[in-house]
């Protein structure tokens, strides 16, 4: 991929495994400086240390990808971290052209795959009440304290604000978590606000879907549990934030939901077998 980011700084929390690592490798391979915030630095996460990947083994991979990568260790529950790391970005590089809020909780049970994740299709009141917690506070409300501290880079910047959101919040099926169809609206309805308060400074704010990811915890799965047929790596979704980034045209999405499978129709990337993974829009929206 042509290094279309250099010279560009971002920022991706969560970014220890899955599509936050993803993000961080599509954009070290177009050659920004990657910035890899989360709780798991170095080994396994405490919190599921069934799943392999952590921040220096991420800030790794976008650095042999052409990239730089530098890894953080942050609990973005913690407001004085958050508010760490984007000092720290400020004092070694003065500027932020990317923030992609990625960090998410309350995914365990769903990764388990034993009578205890059975919990994440349970009825609302079968539910720990942990799960909304953890949403919440390690998605919805660390996706806003990251925002609010790195807008003033991004201002100067004229920078790019993502969410990491789902089609989940396009309408609720019957056995999705209450907690996390709510989450993720809220999540698309707080890219708006944020482009609304942005807008007057050029930053451009939007809510990005991925389709189906082959992360760690999906390949965990029982076979049959998913049809990978039409999935993607969780570098595509990367391609997606890298190609919005290089657009000297992304203000006019400001506001706006989009979908990495969509971006690849538009700007013509692929994933990183070649292939060009197919919208789930009309599955969720139909």
């Amino acid at each position: 991929m042509t290094p279309l980011l250099r010279g560009k700084v971002a920022l991706v929390t969560g970014a220890s495994r899955g599509i936050g690592r993803g993000i961080a490798l599509g954009l070290g391979e177009a050659g920004a400086t990657v910035y890899v915030t989360g709780r798991t630095l170095t080994g396994r996460s405490a919190h599921m240390p069934f799943l392999s990947g952590s921040l220096e083994h991420t800030a790794q991979e976008v650095t042999e990808l052409g990239g730089l990568g530098i890894a953080v260790q942050c609990d973005h529950t913690d407001d004085a971290q958050t508010r760490a790391v984007v000092d720290r970005i400020r004092q070694e590089h003065g500027r932020l052209d990317v923030l992609v809020n990625n960090v998410w909780g309350g995914y365990e049970g769903l990764h388990i795959w034993d009578e205890r994740g059975e919990k994440w299709n349970a009825p609302f009141w079968e539910q720990p009440t942990s799960i909304w917690d953890d949403m919440f506070a390690s998605g919805v409300r660390a996706h806003y304290v990251t925002s609010q501290c790195a807008a003033p880079l991004l201002i100067e910047a004229r920078g790019l604000l993502v969410g990491i959101s789902f089609f989940a919040a396009t309408r609720h099926q019957d056995t999705e978590g209450i907690p996390y169809f709510l989450a993720k609206t809220a999540t698309d309805r707080m890219a708006l606000a944020m482009a609304n308060h942005l807008h007057p400074h050029g930053v451009t704010s939007v809510s990005l879907y991925p389709g189906l990811v082959r992360t760690e915890g999906i390949l965990r799965a029982p076979e049959g549990a998913f049809d990978l047929s039409n999935s993607e790596s969780p570098q595509f979704i990367g391609r997606a934030v890298a190609a919005l980034a290089s657009d000297p045209n992304v203000f006019g999405r400001t506001g706006q939901v989009l979908v990495a499978a969509e971006l690849g129709d538009r700007y013509g990337f692929t994933d990183t077998d070649g292939k060009r993974p197919r919208s789930l829009r009309s599955e969720w929206e139909g």
